[in-house]
């Protein structure tokens, strides 16, 4: 994996470009409520959604802006990593920006950087200032996951801090019906070998979901390999009609073999070690017919080490260990109340460095169906951090359907902040000097959109104007500091999907149009997804990702898009085998690399043409 340690001296160097860290995690979590939840299985629910106000939800209801990427449907193309599963939303760009497979990988959320998007996994928040995403989004399968959502502009009104970008949720797979299991392996270009293995099912009370995978890749650089293992753990028991107990587990152990290539910055070959692991305890509860709750504790844990050539060893360890209680108040057909209680003890160690911080939060969202066409919605959360101090935050969505047009007419408005992280408060590590008088990043951004649906359902699109104002942006080194005046995103994000041949083929685009943004992102970004059964045994797919000319913070890399094949061949109710081209069409392009802030021009080359074949066996 890139080098954490210097993506966070990065990050804290210059807040709206330090979304190039993280690592790996633990969660326990125990809870109460029978109402859908977020660690609830969605797969059988495509038009429902959690993540929007934190509790099933028609997407028919909701003003937010929603995306709903359904992991079955991400596997039939082939996609096996959840980087690259991201790329198929409108508003979403989420690059390596470490190099080849295994390396760190970013989110930039609508014109924002990977600092300004909140990430949870089974409703645990697994991401803050000082615990960032890359080598977790660069590491991580889909393997145990059924769904992923993502929730688009300023939340932190229902998720807290971080969340100006917007709101990335995984869900794991809850356990069904008969016992039933999935073998898969797959082989080919850059000695590459990818393998997974997922059981399920139900047994009386008990329903389980087990996942376990392993990949090696050579890459298409010299010394360049990487190898990880995967796992993951669903576990759901009713114990009576009234209260269900789960846990959930999900993590993996990598080694990335660091290459020197074109990177003063670190001109040393290096091996990087991240261990991520994720798991959860939750039970939950329907006290009666109005009010469901829900009691989460949790732990999350992060390792991460790099030894180059030289034998300097570079450490980090960061963990987070949370405890939430979520409510849901049925009042009426009319009323929907979420409200709950947060804390989080988060800490961080490197080198000599060691902080810690406290927070404590209430929030309160309400649902107004005023009638069946108009759906209001707003809320209120208060956070207190140890470290730094607290902040109020407040949303407001509409949703206007017309039914007579098969149209919904949506608008949202909201504030989101992202405090300081521990290196710019409290100094210490790489040369940082302690700022205690720095000031939390805010924003106010809100947007409207149209979701049209034509032919009964054959044709579905999505149009949506955003715009976010953050303010005290946080920038400076070796002493941090807020910036005076405003800087904006601005865009269009445009999605729609299409069925044919008596739903034989499937159609998914999704384009986003930046005018404005952080970090020199690409003004036009889009992609393609088509799929069709071409006779009962074969299935085959095809998928195009595209990126404008972009700037990525003085390094210019040229517009690219790649085309990727996929083909699944079902010899019988138990064996397919499976190929794969990928980047068909052999295109040259380069990923980011982050350390350009030491070394402009350093990148890294993408991968060249892979074919991959394998076999899947189900019973």
């Amino acid at each position: 994996m890139k080098n954490k340690i210097f993506a966070l001296h990065e990050g804290a160097k210059k807040s709206a470009l330090s979304p190039f860290t993280t690592g790996s995690l633990a969660i326990l979590s125990l809870g109460l409520a029978s109402n859908l939840t977020a660690e609830q299985d969605l797969g059988s629910l495509p038009d429902t959604t959690v993540i929007a106000n934190r509790t099933a939800t028609s997407l028919d209801k909701v003003g937010s802006s929603v995306s709903i990427l359904q992991i079955e449907d991400l596997q039939k193309q082939g996609i096996l990593h959840l980087d690259e599963a991201l790329k198929y939303a409108p508003g979403v760009i989420s690059p390596s920006t470490s190099g080849q497979r295994g390396s760190s990988s970013n989110i930039f959320l609508r014109g924002t950087t990977t600092a300004y998007t909140h990430f949870r996994v089974d409703g645990i928040r697994v991401s803050d200032t000082n615990i960032q995403l890359g080598n977790f989004l660069g590491g991580n399968n889909l393997v145990g996951l059924s769904r992923i959502e993502i929730l688009r502009g300023p939340q932190s009104a229902l998720y807290g801090g971080d969340a100006i970008g917007g709101v990335i949720g995984l869900y794991s797979h809850k356990g069904s019906g008969e016992p039933s299991g999935r073998f898969s392996v797959q082989a080919g270009s850059f000695d590459t070998i990818n393998t997974s293995l997922s059981l399920q099912g139900q047994l009386d009370k008990l329903s389980y979901s087990l996942g376990l995978g392993y990949e090696t890749s050579d890459n298409d650089l010299p010394n360049n390999s990487y190898d990880t293992t995967s796992y993951t753990l669903r576990l759901d028991y009713e114990l009576s009609d009234a209260i269900n107990l789960g846990l959930t587990l999900r993590g993996f152990d990598s080694e990335y073999n660091r290459p020197i290539y074109n990177d003063p910055a670190f001109p040393l070959q290096a091996i990087d070690n991240t261990q991520s692991t994720l798991g959860s305890i939750f039970a939950e509860f329907k006290a009666n017919d109005i009010w469901t709750s829900k009691l989460t504790l949790g732990i999350y844990d992060e390792s991460y080490k790099s030894q180059d050539t030289n034998s300097v060893n570079s450490v980090a360890d960061a963990s987070k260990v949370v405890a939430y209680w979520d409510n849901t108040l049925s009042w009426n057909d009319s009323h929907t109340t979420t409200t709950g209680i947060v804390h989080e003890h988060t800490t961080y160690d490197a080198f000599s460095t060691s902080n810690y911080d406290d927070l404590y939060g209430i929030y309160l969202n309400h649902n107004w169906e005023v009638t069946n066409a108009l759906t209001l919605n707003g809320g209120l959360r208060w956070e207190d951090y140890d470290s730094y101090g607290n902040e109020t935050t407040w949303r407001l969505a509409s949703a206007y359907n017309i039914s007579d047009t098969n149209t919904k007419l949506r608008a949202s408005v909201g504030s989101g902040f992202r405090p300081p992280n521990f290196l710019q408060r409290y100094g210490g590590a790489f040369g940082y000097q302690p700022n205690p008088d720095i000031e939390a990043e805010q924003s106010i951004g809100w947007d409207v959109g149209v979701d049209q649906i034509f032919c009964d359902g054959q044709y579905k699109v999505s149009a949506t104007y955003f715009s976010n104002q953050i303010t005290d942006m946080i920038e400076g080194y070796p002493l941090a500091a807020n910036t005076t005046g405003t800087t904006d995103t601005e865009g269009v994000e445009f999605a729609a999907s299409a069925h044919w041949l008596e739903d034989k083929l499937h159609a998914t685009l999704a384009y986003t149009y930046l005018s404005e943004s952080i970090a020199g992102q690409p003004d036009h970004s889009a992609s393609l997804l088509l799929n069709a059964d071409i006779t009962e045994q074969l299935n085959a797919g095809i998928s195009v990702n595209y990126l404008d000319t972009r700037t990525f913070n003085n390094n210019e890399l040229d517009a690219y898009a790649t085309v990727d094949l996929n083909a699944r061949y079902k010899v019988n109710d138990s064996i397919s085998l499976t190929a794969r081209v990928a980047n068909l069409f052999d295109e040259d392009y380069e990923h980011y690399n982050f350390s350009n802030l030491m070394a402009p021009n350093s990148t890294f080359p993408g991968r060249g043409r892979g074919v991959f074949g394998g076999i899947t066996i189900e019973w």
